[in-house]
């Protein structure tokens, strides 16, 4: 056998040595047997004559029902999709002479199937289909409801009727069978083959349809392959994982060699039909042949579902270049008869381009004893796969057209379900089922240390190193992070525990971790701790304005974290104020950010955000005996800005709450805020007629200087503006981002329109209620927070 010149690669040489087929196989196969071996009774006919007379035909129909379908959760009667009569099995009795003919054909069925010798299959039956004229059945997929089902057989008894033909589609290939007029026919074809009856064009077609299942799973054997075949692709394997993927460029250096091989077979299965055991057609043989590739070659294997997404450049068929389209879809949705329809077979009526975008994910896999086997990475890489048979030439379960849009669309999506089976070397498991699940890495490492093999814990850690960051911020949970710190503990190995631990963020840590913290930082010194925390605390530093929430929440344990810390002797209050200064750093920085904040109630509401963190941070400084730090929280705080008002006000509430003792640190931004409050309420009252406004510092142009102006000007009320439309943009966002009480209209008269501002009386109220609140802090400083009060005095 000789490999094409086009096929490069090792997986190109493995697709094309796995494609070969060498014995007979098909998809669907076609046996007649004489009508009289099979006598049928039917509940309130009584025995079936065969061939079957127009009279009876007409009997069947009338006692039988409708046939239904399912989509989704619902049973549907639409005759647009399914129009043919159903006559339950309930009724049916079938003589037991039938069952042995049928048992002599489902062994030729098993062999032309490419099923693996010795394999016993069975049919049950599921019920009896009547087609009067101009009944059809859509295309449609069986769905397998039973483990060992595999297929279904359609057998036709002998009847006088035209069209009904029976079409079986898989891949690019279609079968299409007619029935005999005086023989029974039977056809058997895979459950994942798209099938449909077409129109019946005279008389009756009466049909039994049954199950194909296993009786005796094919056992998948190595001497199913030819020697000579395994032997040539065994190199195969051996150059694929170790080729360095990707071509260097301008001396950079080539991209690993990959870990694993997947394999794309040429059927669709379902999670139920997943089994070495279960494989279809030529599928047993790529099987076979990986199988003993894979043990020659010193590989471990498994066999895996994928979920393909494909999207096309495309065009309908009938686009003409000036049409533009919105989305359109189609599904195959399964039936509660265990059919599956196709909801548009539109798909077929577009005409693909160039693949734009092409996915492929993996979900489970069971290994050659069937059990679940570790875990594998469920996205693969391009590097990583290849195939015998394209995924275009299959159909795809779902799709999406999106249409020309202007200046995107003219897509289709299509997604696929395909088996896989997956090949990685033995030396690389460790690394290969990393990939994919942190935590069972880190199970792994803690067997390993735990029986004493501190030396191969280490090897096989830094295997880990190339994607342990991706890995490990997959799984941000509690239990992988007390994992990571026991592990990274018992390593005795600074590099490769900071390596371990660095993916995380100082929020993963609770009170219940102190004692690992505390031994870590034991263990590997101070300038270690400080590095790590360092990583912990600036992980996602330029997010500060989103990410806020959850380091507030984790801000306000510090304290407790703090007290567990001090409880676990010098090296814990090490960590303890590492951690402090960290977090005190990621307030100051957040304070800064809000004071930056361009809305005020946004600008209020970020700082006042603040109060109790940095409460928690005060107290903290109570706990870990850190001057320094409270001291900066004291001069920060004490800004001569009046926007921290609200933020010392959360704070000074939520420590009056929880703090006493920490009273004396507080007090200084306690007379700021009071002097603050103060100077609000002593501003004297706007008089009625004072309309001026403080527009805040920003933008300096001519046009916000000339606002300015006018805001400020404490008669003059109205201002109509002539400006240019961007212009006039340009002061509405102005004015709104302010948040100033100013109405502004467009009056669209004359070019350019004028901008007409209007200043409201909402001026007046937004004064009054920041005066009001500021009352009343005072009174509840003075009354709320020890040591103010009597300071106040009388003040208003």
């Amino acid at each position: 056998m000789s490999t094409p010149v086009a096929a490069t690669s090792a997986r190109e040489r493995i697709a094309f040595v796995l494609g070969q087929p060498t014995r007979n196989s098909s998809f669907s196969v076609r046996r007649s047997a004489p009508a009289s071996s099979l006598k049928l009774e039917v509940k309130g006919l009584g025995e079936l004559p065969l061939p079957v007379p127009e009279t009876i035909a007409e009997e069947l129909c009338r006692i039988a029902r409708p046939a239904r379908f399912g989509r989704g959760e619902r049973t549907l009667l639409d005759r647009s999709v399914r129009d043919t009569f159903e006559v339950p099995k309930s009724r049916l009795k079938l003589d037991r002479s039938w069952m042995k003919t049928l048992r002599q054909l489902l062994a030729e069925f098993s062999s032309e199937l490419g099923l693996p010798p010795g394999t016993e299959l069975d049919a049950e039956l599921h019920s009896m289909l009547v087609y009067a004229k101009g009944q059809f059945f859509l295309p449609h997929q069986d769905s397998e409801k039973d483990d060992d089902m595999i297929g279904s057989v359609v057998v036709t008894l002998p009847s006088s009727f035209t069209g009904g033909a029976l079409v079986v589609r898989h891949r690019d290939q279609i079968a299409t069978y007619r029935s005999s007029k005086g023989d029974v026919s039977l056809v058997a074809f895979y459950a994942d083959c798209r099938h449909e009856i077409k129109p019946i064009k005279s008389g009756h077609r009466v049909v039994l349809t049954y199950n194909l299942v296993l009786r005796k799973g094919a056992q998948l054997r190595p001497d199913l392959a030819a020697a000579s075949s395994v032997d040539e692709l065994v190199a195969h394997p051996h150059e694929h994982f170790n080729t360095p993927q990707g071509a260097s460029a301008a001396g950079a250096p080539m991209a690993d060699p990959p870990n694993r091989l997947v394999y794309l077979l040429d059927h669709e299965y379902t999670q139920r039909s997943r089994s070495w055991t279960r494989l279809k057609g030529q599928d047993v043989r790529s099987a076979a042949m990986l199988r003993a590739a894979a043990d020659k070659a010193g590989c471990d294997i498994a066999l895996s579902l994928a979920e393909i997404h494909e999207t096309w450049d495309c065009f309908e068929a009938d686009w003409r270049g000036g049409r533009y389209g919105g989305r359109r879809y189609g599904r195959w949705d399964s039936w509660d008869d265990d059919s599956d329809w196709d909801d548009a077979e539109g798909a077929d009526d577009y005409t693909l381009g160039d693949l734009l975008e092409a996915t492929i994910s993996i979900d489970g896999a069971v290994d050659v004893a069937g059990r679940s086997s570790e875990p594998l990475a469920g996205h693969v890489d391009d590097g990583e796969a290849c195939w015998s048979i394209p995924t275009g030439d299959l159909t795809p379960y779902n799709f999406e057209y999106e249409g020309y849009q202007g200046n995107y669309g003219n897509t289709m999506d299509r997604w696929y379900r395909r088996a896989v089976i997956v090949l990685w070397p033995r030396d690389r498991a460790f690394a290969v089922h990393s990939e994919a699940s942190a935590s069972w890495a880190l199970e792994e490492l803690g067997c390993l240390l735990k029986n004493r093999d501190p030396s191969e814990a280490r090897n096989r850690c830094a295997m880990l190193a190339r994607f342990w960051a991706v890995v490990a911020r997959d799984d941000q949970s509690r239990g992988c992070f007390k994992k990571a710190l026991r592990v990274a503990r018992l390593l005795d190995d600074p590099a490769l525990a900071t390596m371990l631990l660095a993916p995380w963020r100082t929020e993963a840590v609770s009170h219940v971790d102190a004692p690992a913290v505390a031994g870590l930082v034991e263990a590997y010194g101070d300038e270690w701790a400080a590095e790590l925390l360092h990583r912990w605390s600036t992980q996602d530093r330029w997010t500060i304005a989103h990410a806020g929430e959850a380091r507030r929440g984790w801000l306000e344990s510090l304290p407790r974290i703090s007290a567990a810390l001090v409880k676990c002797g010098d090296s814990g209050v090490t960590a303890a104020r590492l951690m402090l200064r960290h977090a005190w750093s990621w307030l100051s920085e957040a304070i800064g950010h809000g004071l930056g904040i361009g809305s005020p109630s946004r600008r209020e509401e970020v700082l006042r955000e603040l109060g109790r963190p940095i409460a928690a941070a005060l107290r903290s400084c109570l706990v870990v005996d850190a001057p320094d730090v409270s001291s900066d929280i004291v001069e920060v705080l004490r800004q001569d800005s009046g926007d921290l008002v609200g933020c010392q006000m959360a704070m000074l509430r939520d420590l009056a709450q929880q703090e006493p003792s920490v009273y004396d640190w507080a007090m200084p931004i306690a007379h700021h805020c009071t002097s603050q409050l103060q100077a609000i309420v002593a501003q004297p009252e706007r008089q009625a007629d004072d309309w001026s406004i403080a527009l805040t510092a920003g933008c300096a142009c001519e046009l916000c200087e000339r606002l300015a102006q006018w805001l400020g000007d404490r008669d003059q009320r109205t201002f109509e503006w002539p400006l240019a439309k961007d212009r006039r943009a340009h002061v509405h966002s102005r004015i709104d981002s302010a948040e100033l009480p100013v109405r502004h209209l467009t009056h669209r008269v004359g070019r350019p329109y004028s901008l007409v501002l209007t200043k409201t009386d909402k001026l007046f109220e937004l004064e009054r209620d920041r005066r009001s609140s500021a009352r009343a802090d005072l009174t509840w400083l003075r009354s709320g927070f020890d040591g103010i009060g009597s300071e106040l005095g009388d003040q208003p």
